[in-house]
C-alpha cells in the first residue's frame, strides 16, 4: 500500500473513532439529563444543560425531540422552535420529528412559519396525510371567513353583531349539542334577550351530511327564531381523519408510547378543526366589527350568560370565564332531570349551575381532598355547606372583540387554549374575568382527564403546581391563577376571609415560585452579565 493509501485508512480510521468517540458521549449526556429530569422535574434546567451538549455533537433527530420536549416544560417555546428546525431542515423525512415540529408550530409558531413548514413537507413527501390536511384547512381559510363575513354583513340591521364559533361532527357531540348546548342557548335570558339587541350569528363548522342530521334536530331548528345559523362545510374527509392518519402513519411506532403516531396526529387533527372554525369566526368578526364567543359542542350555560358576556363588553375587548370538568355521566341525567322544561329547553340560573358545580366537582379538584388533580388545573376550598372558592389557571375567552387584536388572525394556536390570551396584543385593562356565578360553564362531556388516576400525587403542594404552573407561564397568568372564582352563598362573611386568607397564601407561594422559575428563563434571553 502506498504512503498515501495508509494515510487516507489511517484518517479514515481516526474519523471513525472520533464519530464514535462523539456518540459515546452525546448518548452519555442524554442518558444523564434524562434521568436527571425524570428524577426531580425541577432540575429540569441541569438536565436541559446536559443534553444541549448531547444535540450539539451529533445533531441527533431523537435528542432534538427529547429537547424540545424539555424546552416545552420550561416555558422555552421558541427555543423548542429553533431546534425543531434545525432537526428538521437536517431529516425532514424523520416521521417522529415531523410530529413534534408539527405540532409545537400549530400551538407556538407565527401563521406563516405553519404554512412554510407543511409546504416543506410535502416537497419532501406528497402524501404526508398530515400536512395535506392542515393545507386543506389552511387553503381554504380566506374563502370560509368571507363566506362568514358576508352573512354578517347582510344581516346588519343596526345591532351589534355577535357569533357564536360551533365546530360540531360526529353522532355523540351532535347529540349532546342540540340536547345541551343548544338546549341552554335557548332559555330566555340567552338567546331571546340578547337578540333584541344583537344580530346573533350561529357559525356550525361541520359537513353537509352533518349540516342535514343537525336541521333535523327540533331544538336545533329552534336556533333559528333568534339567531342566523351559518353552515361552513368541512370536506368529509377532513373529519373522517382517524381513517386517513391511521392509513399513513398507522404502523410508525412511537419510542415513548405503545401507541403509534397515528393515535397522537388524530388528536391534533380533532384540535385543528376546532382550532380553525374558532379562527374563521375571529377574522370574520374582525372584517365586521362583530363580537365572537368562541365556543365547542359539549358545554351547557347558565340562563343568562350570553347577556351577561355582552353587558361587559361594553367597557371590556374580552370576557373572560373559568371552564370546569364535570363528570359527563353523573352531570347529563341530573339536567335532564331536573332541569329540562316540557318544551325541550334547559333552564339552568347561574345559582342552579353553581350548585351543580359546588355538588359535583371532581374531588381531586379540592384542597382537602389528600391527592390533586393531574395537570393541577385549580384548587377548591368549600366554605361552610354553601359556597366554593376556586382559583382557577384556566379561564376561557368566551367573548372576544377581534377589532381590538393588532396581530394576524389565522391557524395557530386554539384560542380556547389557556396560552391563547397571553398571547394577544388585548390591553390588560380591558380583560374582564368573571369571579362569580353570572357565567357559568358546565362540562358535559366524559372529559379523559377525569378518567386519570391520581394515586399518589398527594395534597396541592407549592413545588408540584408551581413546576407546571411555569410550563405555562405569560404576562396574565398570575393575574388568572390569583383572581378567584366564588359560589354560593357569600353570607357567612368571617368564614369567606377566612377561607380566601389560607388560599391566598398558597395561591401566593405558588405563583411567587412559578415566577422565579421564569426568571432564569429572562436571563438567559438578557444581554445583561
Amino acid at each position: 500500500m502506498s504512503g498515501t493509501g495508509k494515510t487516507s485508512l489511517r484518517a479514515r480510521l481516526i474519523d471513525l473513532l472520533g464519530r464514535r468517540a462523539t456518540d459515546f458521549a452525546a448518548a452519555q449526556l442524554l442518558r444523564e439529563g434524562s434521568e436527571l429530569w425524570s428524577t426531580d422535574p425541577h432540575r429540569v434546567q441541569e438536565a436541559i444543560d446536559k443534553v444541549e451538549q448531547a444535540w450539539a455533537l451529533t445533531r441527533d433527530p431523537d435528542i432534538a425531540i427529547q429537547l424540545a420536549t424539555m424546552y416545552d416544560r420550561a416555558n422555552r417555546n421558541d427555543d423548542a422552535l429553533v431546534v425543531l428546525r434545525q432537526a428538521f431542515r437536517k431529516d425532514p423525512r424523520h416521521a417522529l420529528l415531523r410530529h413534534h415540529a408539527a405540532i409545537t408550530l400549530l400551538r407556538h409558531g407565527a401563521p406563516g412559519e405553519i404554512r412554510d413548514f407543511f409546504e416543506s413537507v410535502l416537497q419532501v413527501d406528497a402524501q404526508d396525510a398530515f400536512a395535506r390536511f392542515v393545507m386543506t384547512l389552511l387553503d381554504r381559510y380566506d374563502a370560509w371567513v368571507a363566506q362568514l363575513a358576508s352573512s354578517i354583513e347582510r344581516k346588519r340591521d343596526g345591532r351589534q353583531p355577535l357569533v357564536i364559533s360551533l365546530p360540531v361532527w360526529g353522532e355523540t357531540h351532535s347529540a349532546y349539542c342540540e340536547r345541551f348546548f343548544c338546549a341552554s342557548l335557548l332559555s330566555p335570558n340567552n338567546l331571546p334577550a340578547l337578540a333584541s339587541s344583537h344580530s346573533i350569528h350561529i357559525a356550525v363548522f361541520t359537513t353537509a351530511e352533518s349540516e342535514q342530521a343537525l336541521r333535523a334536530k327540533p331544538l336545533f331548528y329552534r336556533l333559528e327564531e333568534y339567531a342566523t345559523v351559518d353552515f361552513v362545510h368541512y370536506p368529509a374527509e377532513l373529519v373522517d381523519y382517524r381513517a386517513a392518519m391511521q392509513a399513513c402513519y398507522g404502523d410508525e411506532k412511537v419510542r415513548y408510547s405503545e401507541n403509534s403516531l397515528a393515535f397522537y396526529y388524530e388528536r391534533n387533527c380533532k384540535f385543528a378543526l376546532m382550532s380553525c372554525a374558532h379562527y374563521v369566526a375571529l377574522a370574520a368578526g374582525r372584517a365586521t366589527d362583530a363580537f365572537v364567543s368562541c365556543l365547542v359542542a359539549d358545554l351547557a350555560l347558565n340562563d343568562g350568560a350570553l347577556s351577561a358576556m355582552a353587558a361587559r363588553m361594553t367597557v371590556n375587548d374580552a370576557v373572560l370565564a373559568h371552564a370546569i370538568q364535570m363528570h359527563g355521566k353523573i352531570l347529563r341525567p341530573l339536567l335532564e332531570q331536573q332541569f329540562r322544561d316540557a318544551d325541550g329547553i334547559l333552564n339552568l340560573s347561574s345559582d342552579c349551575c353553581a350548585r351543580l358545580v359546588m355538588e359535583h366537582i371532581p374531588a381531586d379538584n379540592l384542597a382537602d381532598a389528600g391527592r390533586s388533580i393531574d395537570p393541577p388545573l385549580r384548587i377548591a376550598w368549600r366554605v361552610g355547606d354553601d359556597g366554593l372558592l376556586i382559583h382557577g389557571n384556566h379561564y376561557h375567552p368566551f367573548l372576544l372583540r377581534p377589532k381590538a387584536f393588532d396581530h394576524p388572525l389565522r391557524l395557530s394556536i386554539d384560542p380556547v387554549d389557556s396560552r391563547f390570551i397571553d398571547r394577544t396584543s388585548l390591553d390588560e385593562g380591558r380583560i374582564n374575568i368573571v369571579q362569580d356565578a353570572s357565567i357559568v360553564c358546565l362540562g358535559i362531556d366524559d372529559d379523559p382527564i377525569l378518567e386519570t388516576p391520581q394515586d399518589g400525587e398527594g395534597p396541592p403542594s407549592v413545588p408540584r403546581f408551581a413546576l407546571w404552573l411555569w410550563g405555562y407561564w405569560g404576562r396574565l397568568r398570575g393575574r388568572l391563577f390569583r383572581s378567584p372564582v366564588r359560589y354560593g352563598s357569600l353570607k357567612r362573611r368571617e368564614e369567606w376571609e377566612r377561607v380566601e386568607a389560607a388560599a391566598g397564601s398558597l395561591v401566593d407561594a405558588i405563583v411567587a415560585e412559578a415566577a422565579r422559575l421564569e426568571a432564569a428563563n429572562q436571563a438567559r434571553k438578557s444581554w445583561r452579565l
